[in-house]
This record gives C-alpha cells, structure tokens and sequence, in this order.
C-alpha cells in the first residue's frame, strides 16, 4: 500500500512539473477614460492559456473598439507572449474608435507633402467625404492614427503621381473607420492608390467596416501592404489591377464578397506568407482575367498555396513563350461554370503537386461537367516539356467533353494523376499510328504517364481519337473498355 502510495505521489510530482514549467505572461487591459468606462481581465497567464477581456461602458458612455481595431467584447484572447490592451470608450453610440472630441476635421485636398501625426485622441482626423492626395505631394500617416470617415463617400484617393505611406506598427496601429453612430459594414468608402510611387505602403493598417461600393482597399497602381487588417465590408476587401511589391502577413476577414480580386495574374508572384482569409462571403481568391500575357516576363506566373482556393472567374488562356504557369503544392484552383484552362502552342504549365499536399483542380459546382477542364496544344520542350505531379481533376468534362485533353505534339509528363467526376471522358489522347501495320508508334510520341486514375467519367477514362477507341487504362496497355 505504501508503494501504492509512493508511486501516485511521483506521478503527481511529474505532471506539476510538466504543467509548471510552462512560461507565464503579463496581460494588461486599460481603458482610455476610466470615467467612460472601466475594463476587466489583466493578470499573469500561463502560455497557451484562453483568457477573457472585457470593456464596461459607463452609465451614458459607448466602448467603440479595442486598441489594434478589434471590436469583439467580450473578447478572446490566445495568450503567447505580454500584451496590452486599450478599451476605447465615447460619449457617441456606435463604432467609430471613440469619441471625437480633439479631432481635426479635413476634407478637399493636398498638393504639397503632409504628415498626420498621433494627436494622442481617441480620433485624431475626421474626414468628410473624398479626400484627395494630388501633384506629387506625399500623404504620412504616422503609427497610432485613427482616422474617421463620415459617411459612405469618405476615403482617400491618391492621384497619379501622388503617394500615401500608412505605416504603423504592432503596438500602435493605423486605424480607418466609420462614423461614431455607424458601426455596420459599408459605413464608408475606400482607398483607391493610383500611383506607381515606391512609397506608397500600408503597414499594421486596420480597415474597420469601409466597402460601402466594390472593395475597401483599390490599387490600380503600385502598393506593398503587409501586417494589415481589412475587417468588414459589403463588397470585396482588397481589389488590384497594377502593381504590388508586397502583399504578406495580412489578415481580410468578415467582408460580404471576396477578400481579394486581382485583374492580372502578373499579381500571384507578389504574394507571400503569412495571410489569412475568415468568415468571407466567398472565400476564395477570385482572379478577374482570362489571359495570362505575361508582357515579356521570363518568370513564372506563381500559384501558391494560400490556405483558400483561387476562383478563376473567366478560365485561363496561356498563349506566348512567355507564359508559364507554375501551381505549387496544396494549390487548389475553382474554375467558373463553363470556363476551362487553355495552354497554347507556346504556353506551359508546370503543377508540382506533393503526394500529402497535392494540386487540386475543380468546378465552382460540385457536379459533373460543371467546367471545361484543362486542355494542352503545348509542344514546348523546354525542361522536358509540361507536367503535371500528384494532382486531382474533378468535374469537368463540359458538354461530354474530356477532363483533359492533349494534342500528338504535346510534350507532357503525367505523374499520379486523378480524374474524376468528368461529363465526357477523363482524357482524350492523340498516340502516332504507323497505319502500315495499324500499330501506335510511341516512339515518335512525348506524352508518359504514370499512376493514372480515374472514376465516374461518363462516357469512358481514356479516347484515343486517331483509332477512335476507348480504353480504361493508358493504351500500351492493350486494354479496352
């Protein structure tokens, strides 16, 4: 019995041990008027450890948001590492960031170059309707800004030659959002950036509830945005058509649409790690383009694996020497209903698929022939040609078409490849005939393949069109359905 009793003390000994050696760190939570409003939650938690803040208006006063813009409250907070945070009260209702009571007002424009600083209020500058950034003048908003936009025509809009730099940092943010009586998505416009300026760049910038019209965030010209936040919006959060020299660390979360729209496939090679995609209305990242047109560009067009799938609203069409497309692994690509991807004589495509993170190719529906599929008239050899690595195609096949379908000239590697769910059939092939003796010459063809499946293709795996047969598995095999 004492042995019993020894042995249950050392286990207990061994598991204080292990749970007490975890670190422990310091939350603290203040308000920024405690007349206004009072908080809860500060203490000392352990790593790892959910903790649960709080901020408690007073009789006749709002809390608005927290500090880095989050408006949840109560609020969750994962703990791994010290933090602080700021409850802001305000003597108006509604969203907003707090009352306005020292802010300078603003509207118009500027032409020469303008810094706004951190007035140390809970808003700083109010802005009434558009406000313009013109000529060459550069527009600074320093760490710690919050910014209130009065209605749904309020933004920011930077000409041509103009620049606006947001810069802020993890312990004091920028912070843009609505009017203090409207705390609901779409209670102010957008930032439309319009220059090709080096200087244009947004960091731990938070959009609290803009997209009254298509998005919160629109860049015709040139931008690196990295540690921001979009947070709500009727439309989409982020939209680009020109040039982003940075786009990573970013979180879009809670818009009606798609978190992003890029009008150029040139865009995919300047995202990179560390961006998360929540609660979106379509969770995807939607690509408004049908040609690759690659304008002379010898690298690759880039699809990495982003954690949401990319939607590709009109298909894809590659066409010069220029145009390569590489999808990494993990990658899953959604085709529009009826839209297909197109690879030219000159084109390639390159889909390096992982056995455990492989490349996933499919419809907007979930049925069969909802999308074209992929077809290859590709003869490039260079690398050996196109391939396409432990990838999945599913329902595709449109009008009893193939899921895939390849040319006699093609040079393409097929390896551990699945087709499933085609209207048609999973693939058609051209194989060389010596009609001499009615055999496939493969000497004379390019196309391999390896660990091939297929399932549910209607009208049969694999069409051969020069002899016109159908065969349930690659036809050096002799075997026929």
């Amino acid at each position: 019995m004492k042995r019993l009793i020894s042995i249950t003390a050392l286990a207990l000994l061994v598991v204080f041990a292990m749970t007490g050696c975890k670190k422990s760190y310091t939350i603290t939570v203040k308000s920024n008027n405690s007349a206004w409003g009072t908080v809860t939650g500060s203490g000392t938690y352990k790593d790892g450890e959910t903790v649960t803040i709080s901020a408690v208006p007073a009789q006749g006063y709002f809390f608005n948001c927290w500090n880095d813009g989050n408006t949840e409250n109560p609020r969750k907070i994962l703990v791994s590492g010290n933090a602080e945070f700021i409850a802001t009260f305000s003597d108006t209702p509604g969203g907003g960031g707090g009352g306005t009571e020292g802010a300078l007002e603003v509207s118009g424009s500027i032409s020469a170059n303008t810094t706004w600083p951190d007035r140390g209020v809970a808003v700083d500058y109010i802005v009434d309707g558009r406000f313009w950034v013109e000529g060459n003048a550069l527009l600074t908003v320093e760490p710690g800004v919050t910014i209130m936009f009065t209605g749904v025509d309020g933004g920011i809009s930077v000409g041509e030659n103009a620049g606006l730099r947001m810069v802020g940092t993890a312990d004091k943010p920028i912070v843009l959002t609505g009017p203090a009586n409207n705390p609901n998505k779409g209670s102010w416009g957008y930032v439309w950036v319009n220059s090709n300026r080096a200087d244009n760049q947004f960091e731990y910038v938070t959009f609290n509830n803009g997209g009254a019209e298509a998005t919160v965030v629109d860049v015709p010209g040139k931008l690196s945005m990295k540690h921001c936040t979009i947070n709500g919006a009727l439309g989409n959060g982020f939209i680009a058509s020109g040039t982003l020299t940075a786009f990573e660390n970013n979180t879009i979360k809670n818009v009606d649409q798609f978190p992003v729209e890029l009008w150029n496939y040139k865009l995919l090679n300047s995202f990179g790690n560390g961006n998360t995609y929540t609660n979106n209305g379509h969770n995807m990242i939607k690509m408004d383009c049908y040609w690759l047109d690659n304008e002379g560009n010898a690298n690759a067009v880039s699809f990495r694996n982003q954690g949401i799938p990319y939607y590709m609203y009109q298909g894809v069409n590659l066409q010069s020497t220029q145009d390569v497309v590489k999808v990494y692994e993990g990658t899953e690509i959604v085709f529009a209903h009826n839209t297909d991807m197109y690879v030219g004589a000159d084109g390639m495509l390159l889909v390096e698929g992982t056995a455990s993170a492989p490349v996933i190719f499919r419809g907007e529906l979930n049925e069969n022939g909802s999308w074209g599929g992929i077809e290859i008239a590709s003869t490039r050899t260079t690398g050996g040609g196109n391939k396409i690595v432990n990838c999945t195609i599913k329902n595709a096949g449109r009008y009893d078409e193939a899921a895939l379908r390849t040319i006699e000239e093609n040079h393409l590697t097929l390896t551990n490849v699945t087709i499933n769910g085609s209207s048609g059939y999973g693939m058609r092939i051209y194989v060389p005939v010596n009609w001499d003796n009615d055999q496939y010459d493969f000497s004379n063809y390019h196309v391999t393949a390896s660990g091939l499946t297929f399932a549910s293709c209607v009208q049969g795996n694999i069409y051969e069109t020069n002899k016109d047969q159908v065969y349930s598995s690659w036809p050096g095999n002799k075997k026929r359905k």
